[in-house]
């Protein structure tokens, strides 16, 4: 007797996610609210809004799982201050789910200790804000999201 195998199922990863979180909700780990709340993608903060006034955007990397945009790290910079700020957003697929999530900021020189706002958020991580006037950041991110971990720390960069 011959049994067919298929060779053409394919298991999208952010199907996995969505069933993880899904079991997760049920069991209690994340808000029983997060179902709607990730389809209607509420995480309405921005990275200059919960960094404060006079912070730009100067960079960003996002935590991709396949094609489904999982978070986004944000590297901010305050001319006015010499500041630089780092937030890791939820995106909408993730947004309302408590998720390990982390931002981090290192000014290269200044004698001190990689900044670090890391925990179980549902929207964002962060803001972590260091003074970083005529000198390098190495700036990061992550988030934890049903099949992995997903991070980023850039190089030294950014200089001035």
């Amino acid at each position: 007797m011959h049994i067919p195998v298929r060779t053409d199922v394919r298991i999208h990863r952010s199907a996995v996610i969505a069933s993880t979180i899904a079991a997760l909700a049920a069991l209690g780990a994340v808000p029983a609210h997060a179902a709607s709340t990730e389809a209607a993608g509420t995480n309405t903060a921005t990275a200059a809004g919960i960094c404060g006034s006079g912070y730009t955007q100067i960079d960003s990397h996002a935590f991709l799982d396949s094609t489904t945009e999982l978070g986004r790290v944000y590297l901010l910079y305050n001319a006015s201050t010499k500041s630089n700020c780092v937030v890791t957003l939820h995106s909408s697929s993730t947004g309302g789910f408590a998720l390990p999530t982390g931002a981090w900021l290192d000014v290269d020189g200044d004698g001190k200790e990689q900044a670090k706002a890391q925990g179980t958020y549902s929207s964002y991580a962060g803001p972590v804000r260091l003074a970083a006037g005529g000198r390098c950041v190495k700036w990061g991110g992550m988030i934890e999201a049903g099949v992995g971990a997903y991070t980023f720390t850039s190089p030294w960069e950014h200089c001035g």
